[in-house]
């Protein structure tokens, strides 16, 4: 069977992308096998392509820090996973693939019936968030916490968990992004 991935040939702009057609990937002992419904598209991912983040792959390299897809093969010694699960995860790269081998230890369930499209944002977006809330901030019940850049991805997870934490949560944004995102506030007015 024969797949489709993108390859960054080089690093620099868009036209170091490529589409390849090739061998489906078989998994390995202790890897699963995933069919790709939905890749995340964010900041890491351009500036990998540019070869600026810290934690950019050589090229050539598949994009795609992060993915959710079904279960389409199993590896030998892999347990707890069944065909037709639903499942994500976050390699850093390689997901912009129709088919992605991993370790199963990369993989994590998810319900289903979720729209892969918006499951997929949840991913990145939310893990970023809850490291800096929880890993890095260290933030507690009560305290205040201004995000700027409140109307992305990563800045709504920011809100919504930092209030789920019981923190008192700004945020700010540019006036645009006010008018296209309702949890997105002047500074001076708390998200609740």
């Amino acid at each position: 069977m024969r797949h489709t991935r993108i390859i960054v040939t080089h690093y620099g702009g868009p036209d170091t992308i490529q589409v390849v057609e090739e061998e489906c990937p078989e998994p390995k002992h202790g890897e699963v096998r995933v069919r790709v419904l939905a890749a995340g598209v964010s900041l890491p991912d351009g500036l990998a392509r540019e070869g600026v983040h810290p934690e950019t792959p050589r090229v050539p390299y598949t994009p795609g820090w992060d993915l959710l897809g079904i279960v389409d093969q199993i590896g030998e010694g892999v347990s707890g996973f069944e065909l037709g699960q639903t499942v994500a995860a976050m390699p850093i790269s390689g997901c912009y693939a129709q088919y992605v081998c991993l370790p199963q230890r990369k993989f994590v369930p998810v319900p289903a019936g979720l729209d892969p499209a918006e499951a997929v944002a949840v991913v990145l977006n939310y893990i970023t968030a809850y490291q800096m809330l929880d890993r890095s901030a260290k933030v507690k019940p009560g305290q205040r916490v201004l995000i700027h850049g409140a109307s992305g991805g990563v800045g709504t997870a920011f809100l919504q968990l930092g209030r789920l934490a019981g923190v008192e949560m700004y945020g700010t944004c540019s006036a645009q992004a006010a008018e296209d995102n309702s949890l997105c506030f002047p500074a001076s007015q708390p998200y609740s």
